[in-house]
């Protein structure tokens, strides 16, 4: 799923019930975003690695059960899922917009570049301040980011609150 573009009217109608759907018309300028990681319980071997590997510790062994992973602390890095010896970890990204009155969704892999964009950066430092992996420092009035410890997670852009982060990875 690449590409799918969903008419907003049915949302509607088939969520709210809404009789009078002409007198609705949305746009929505900011961007929707949707992780998701999974493991496949029924291929999982329990080795574990997963556990072990994972930065933020948010990975836990539930043996003889496949590992629990705390989803509110996860930031997608894919430490999981580049170790997984049976590749049974999956992660999505979903990323929509709404646009005269169709949500369009893309679905995409792993991020493969950080874009930055200074002009619309306001320096709150969310960014700085919430990087799980310290990759965001302050220098000289501008925000820089060290590419050798960032993981290119998203964290940083999913946080940022004037959208000068952004990241592109492959459609999938």
């Amino acid at each position: 799923m690449p590409l799918e573009i969903i008419s907003t009217k049915e949302i509607i109608k088939e969520h709210f019930n809404d009789k009078d759907l002409n007198s609705i018309d949305l746009t929505l300028d900011e961007k929707i975003i949707k992780k998701r990681i999974e493991i496949d319980a029924k291929k999982c071997i329990t080795c574990n690695i997963c556990v072990e590997v994972c930065p933020l510790k948010i990975i836990s062994s539930n043996i003889p059960s496949s590992p629990k992973i705390n989803h509110e602390k996860c930031v997608y890095c894919f430490s999981c899922l580049e170790a997984c010896p049976v590749e049974v970890i999956s992660i999505k990204y979903l990323t929509g917009r709404i646009v005269k009155n169709y949500l369009i969704v893309n679905s995409h892999g792993k991020n493969e570049e950080l874009i930055y964009n200074n002009k619309k950066c306001i320096m709150c430092l969310v960014c700085k301040k919430n990087c799980p992996f310290g990759a965001i420092y302050e220098s000289e009035g501008k925000i820089k980011f060290d590419m050798k410890k960032c993981t290119l997670c998203g964290y940083c852009g999913y946080l940022c609150p004037s959208n000068a982060i952004d990241f592109k990875g492959p459609i999938k």
